[in-house]
């Protein structure tokens, strides 16, 4: 599990500082657990520190990102989820209300044979099974939202 002492001390590593604002952002993250967006993030920090300005939310989220602390998760055209969890993991996303899960996978089951790669160089793997959650399950007007 990670913690924010661990995440702290992978900044602390790359020299970076752990200012009382990325600590209080780390913390959120790692209490959310919804795969919140920076938004998300800021309107929830601005909780605990008021003064927090969406810039210093927005770095830091995007410098966790960098240093693979935290994933980012493009669902829509614009619209980027993060999560805390960095371990090999699919997510189910439904399609009408937008909530995510975590759910373990085989990765091996999905890594590709070279030959179909095209020459691309893999760094990522981001696994999506789109579907309805238990409360929006059959959308009562018959329309689909595409994410």
């Amino acid at each position: 599990m990670i913690s924010l002492n661990f995440i702290c001390a992978q900044l602390r590593d790359r020299g970076r500082r752990v200012t009382p604002q990325r600590r209080a952002i780390i913390q959120v993250l790692l209490e959310n657990g919804s795969h919140p967006t920076a938004d998300q993030v800021f309107t929830q920090v601005k909780h605990v520190m008021p003064d927090i300005s969406p810039a210093t939310v927005y770095n830091t989220l995007h410098e966790l990102v960098e240093m693979g602390a935290l994933q980012e998760l493009t669902l829509r055209s614009s619209e980027r989820r993060y999560d805390i969890i960095t371990t090999e993991h699919a997510h189910l996303v439904c399609l009408k209300c937008g909530q995510i899960e975590n759910v373990p996978y085989n990765h091996q089951a999905l890594e590709l044979s070279p030959e179909y790669t095209y020459g691309f160089e893999i760094i990522d793997q981001i696994v999506f099974y789109r579907g309805y959650c238990p409360t929006c399950a059959g959308p009562s007007d018959g329309s689909v939202e595409t994410l």
